[in-house]
């Protein structure tokens, strides 16, 4: 019974997780402020502070944002 249990609740939520969408708004207003830190990043060295924080923003921004 407990196992049964167990099964229904995970298959619940991953089928849950399926269907449900992201928000490209809160993705993309969830990656303001590694924005921002590029920004801060370009216009102090432009070399490889700006590079790890680039990647960091587009890997954020191609997890959902889609402008």
């Amino acid at each position: 019974m407990r196992a049964m249990t167990w099964t229904a609740l995970l298959t619940l939520m991953l089928t849950a997780a399926c269907a449900t969408t992201q928000s490209d708004s809160a993705v993309c207003a969830g990656t303001a402020e590694a924005a921002r830190a590029h920004a801060d990043a370009l216009l102090i060295d432009g070399g490889p502070l700006s590079k790890r924080t680039g990647l960091a923003l587009l890997d954020k921004r191609a997890a959902g944002c889609h402008p």
